[in-house]
């Protein structure tokens, strides 16, 4: 059923469809969402965000758009579909032009409801090569399978770097020209005088002046590695003392990895921040930044670090070597003791200085701007296949 067209001369509306926030100092694809809730409207769109459930504290003017929470807290419950019917009702008389989903359930019934509300473009996004990885053995393959027939309502779908797209292709049976990469963007304004702050940023942790600070920014979940990351602490702590190590970041892995660290003997050691909406301050105390993740799409703290001008340290996972080229050290997730070696390889000053100058020459690709460009090439390349007109009616 087509939708009833939109008001002539009025801005099209595009609606981001995900499943839930947690908090605005959540993962990338929550950040991600809430940036191109701005670009649409710089791009001349009318946005919109939607959750299915759980983030009822997300306003209007958090956001910066108008929001609608499903409340729809469980698919398995009469209640939870009666919900999905009342969101495809509001998105039908919402006569959006554009919907865009995140996250898994979203991702799988999002094209449907969409379809069924008579949206004109549907676009799925895909943001890490595990989309199933917390699936019980059962349900995984049954959510493939639903993915896939759900893959036949959109009109593309959006990986966040090759290895993602690649990923989606090689599990989801699609082909390749309904998809398109657009790189995460980070806005490289906010990292212009760190090193006015370093000195202030490394007293709150407590680092001196001849310290190394070895800095992580993750969600403290298994796929992060951050316990690995205790561990590479402690090995590397065993060659040199001046190291020192910094973890901002929370998450359901907080107690085993506070308990991990008291049992290390590492508490001087290893300073948790926890989470934080501003990260500024930690990355101006680091001098190497580093990622232990087992998995990732296209890592927004890896751009943080590149804009920091740090020496980086990564897992070769993911988009990692498509964000880092050259300008890093990447190795084996598997491979505590490379990942120890690495870092010990950074100390020298100038050696960091050498690969982070370049770093911070190569994260220009990554902008804010040429992110933003690239998405709204998407829109309009997807809107025009329709007939409608980019931007307005």
């Amino acid at each position: 059923m087509e939708a009833a067209p939109a008001t002539p001369g009025a801005p099209l509306k595009i609606l981001f469809l995900i499943d839930e926030i947690g908090n605005l100092d959540g993962g990338g694809t929550e950040r991600q969402v809430l940036q191109l809730v701005r670009l649409a409207k710089r791009a001349g769109y009318q946005p919109c965000l939607a959750t299915l459930r759980g983030t009822e504290w997300l306003t209007e003017e958090r956001a910066g758009c108008p929001v609608y929470h499903a409340g729809a807290k469980s698919l398995f419950r009469p209640a939870g579909w009666r919900k999905l019917l009342r969101l495809r009702n509001w998105m039908r008389g919402a006569r959006f032009s554009v919907v865009q989903t995140f996250f898994i359930e979203c991702n799988v019934l999002g094209p449907w409801l969409a379809r069924s509300a008579g949206v004109p473009v549907v676009i799925g996004s895909r943001r890490n090569l595990n989309q199933w990885q917390n699936r019980t053995r059962w349900m995984g393959p049954f959510v493939a399978r639903m993915q896939r027939l759900a893959n036949r309502s959109v009109d593309c779908i959006v990986g966040n770097s090759e290895r993602v797209v690649d990923a989606v292709i090689a599990t989801e049976h699609v082909s390749r020209a309904i998809t398109r990469v657009a790189y995460n963007g980070i806005d490289l304004t906010r990292f212009g005088g760190l090193e006015a702050r370093r000195a202030e940023a490394r007293q709150r942790i407590g680092a001196g002046p001849e310290d190394v600070v070895v800095g992580n920014i993750s969600c403290m979940r298994p796929v992060k590695g951050i316990d690995r990351f205790v561990d590479v602490a402690r090995i590397a702590l065993e060659h040199d003392a001046r190291l020192r190590f910094l973890i901002v970041g929370s998450g359901p892995q907080e107690p085993y990895i506070l308990e991990q660290i008291d049992r290390y003997g590492l508490t001087g050691k290893i300073h948790c921040a926890g989470a934080q909406l501003d990260v500024i301050p930690y990355l101006a105390a680091m001098d190497i930044g580093v990622l232990s993740s087992f998995a990732e799409g296209f890592s927004n703290s890896l751009l943080e670090y590149m804009a920091s001008g740090l020496g980086i340290v990564a897992t070769d996972v993911g988009g990692n070597r498509e964000a880092l080229g050259d300008t890093g050290l990447l190795v084996s997730a598997e491979d505590p003791q490379a990942l120890a070696d690495a870092i010990l390889a950074l100390r020298p000053a100038e050696e960091r200085r050498r690969l982070g100058q370049a770093a911070r020459r190569r994260v220009e690709r990554f902008s804010l701007n040429r992110a933003e460009d690239a998405m709204e090439e998407i829109y309009s390349e997807l809107l025009s296949n329709k007939g409608i007109t980019p931007g307005r009616n």
